[in-house]
């Protein structure tokens, strides 16, 4: 695996997810997916021909960080343009250029689209018993990147195709910085720098905040609620985030992210700055 400068490599955990959860720490379980039906059959150009005409809203650059902006195409046409695409190297930690356009397929319900993508699944051992799950699917080409954030549920995060790097910090890391963004996120909470300037900035006595990760097909990585992360696709690829938590936590945070949706979309939360509406001008929001 290569490993990023300045980070520590996350240590790979043997066995499967269910002894490890309690800890609340990132865990990768490595190849623990690999025998899935998904991750040598879910090509392109599979996924393509289930639907190619589908409409599909891509999100353009770093919205989490930058300004929030989408674009229209269909399922074919976006997903025939990844190929062949591949970056690698430390110089991923650094923020694309300004103007960057690149676009990516985040939180896309594959599996609501096509149900029959289930059965080539294995990850009905993967959860605790008991938990509510929601599976989104993040489909992107090399350098597409999703800015620093913290989700508010625990995710199980599985490499179905390509090739995808995760750098994690530990709670509390973007706060103490007073880092925090203004900018709205239903289920997660965003960071106003990127991970490489927060690193670079930061006390060389908490060098153990952080760390880094990369992911081939069929791994497996957990990332706890409030560990902060930033992603970066090291090839075109398919992941599937697996969010869970118990039904009393989940229904708690529920009612919680109801109540500040609906004051978002009646414009007295963060009116246009978020992440799901499109910025009415192209300055980045702090």
């Amino acid at each position: 695996m290569t490993e990023a400068s300045g980070f520590r490599p996350l240590p790979a955990i043997t066995g499967t997810p269910m002894a490890h959860l309690r800890g609340k720490t990132p865990a990768v379980f490595r190849q623990m997916a690999s025998d899935w039906p998904a991750v040598s059959t879910w090509t392109f150009r599979h996924i393509a021909s289930l639907a190619p005409s589908l409409p599909v809203q891509l999100v353009k650059g770093n919205r989490e960080k930058d300004h929030t902006a989408f674009t229209e195409s269909t399922l074919g046409e976006y997903l025939d343009s990844l190929t062949g695409d591949c970056l690698t190297g430390d110089s991923l930690t650094r923020e694309s250029p300004d103007g960057d356009d690149r676009t990516y397929l985040k939180e896309f319900d594959l599996l609501k689209r096509f149900p029959g993508l289930r059965d080539d699944l294995r990850h009905e051992r993967m959860f605790p018993r008991g938990s509510v799950t929601s599976c989104s699917t993040w489909i992107g080409p090399a350098r597409s990147r999703t800015g620093l954030h913290h989700d508010l549920l625990d995710n199980l995060a599985v490499q179905i195709t390509g090739r995808k790097r995760f750098y994690l910090a530990r709670p509390g890391t973007v706060e103490r910085a007073g880092a925090l963004s203004a900018k709205y996120d239903a289920w997660a909470r965003l960071s106003r720098v990127g991970i490489a300037e927060l690193a670079a900035a930061a006390d060389p006595a908490t060098s153990d905040d952080f760390f880094a990760v990369d992911l081939e097909p069929g791994d497996v990585l957990y990332v706890p609620a409030r560990w902060w992360h930033e992603v970066v696709n090291l090839s075109a690829g398919i992941l599937l985030s697996g969010f869970f938590g118990s039904t009393m936590r989940v229904t708690s945070l529920w009612a919680r992210v109801r109540l500040r949706d609906t004051l978002h979309r009646a414009g007295l939360l963060s009116p246009g700055n978020c992440t799901c509406h499109a910025d009415r001008r192209g300055d980045p929001h702090r």
